[in-house]
């Protein structure tokens, strides 16, 4: 998974069939697009998507502003479970 972070100023993600080729080849099998009233992000999860590729996700994603993307990568996933609090496991 890698998040990318695009500031003030970018121009907005392409999503159009060419970067969806170009994820696709990165491993990418799931692109989640984030905004708020000042950034987009883009989410970028698969499982064969290696983080270190994430430059070339970040130029088929933001191909005139890929200098200002920031990316985040995952350092790590933790998953939460109720079963203790329910009595046990299941």
């Amino acid at each position: 998974m890698a998040i990318l972070v695009a500031g003030v100023g970018a121009d907005q993600p392409v999503v159009g069939p060419g970067a969806a080729n170009a994820l696709a080849e990165l491993g990418i099998t799931r692109v989640s697009l984030l905004r708020d009233s000042d950034d987009f992000s883009v989410v970028l999860e698969g499982w064969a998507f290696d983080p270190a590729n994430a430059g070339e996700a970040v130029r088929a994603v933001f191909p005139r502003d890929s200098g200002r993307v920031r990316v985040f990568r995952e350092i790590e996933q933790v998953a939460v479970s109720t079963a203790l609090r329910n009595g046990g496991l299941t």
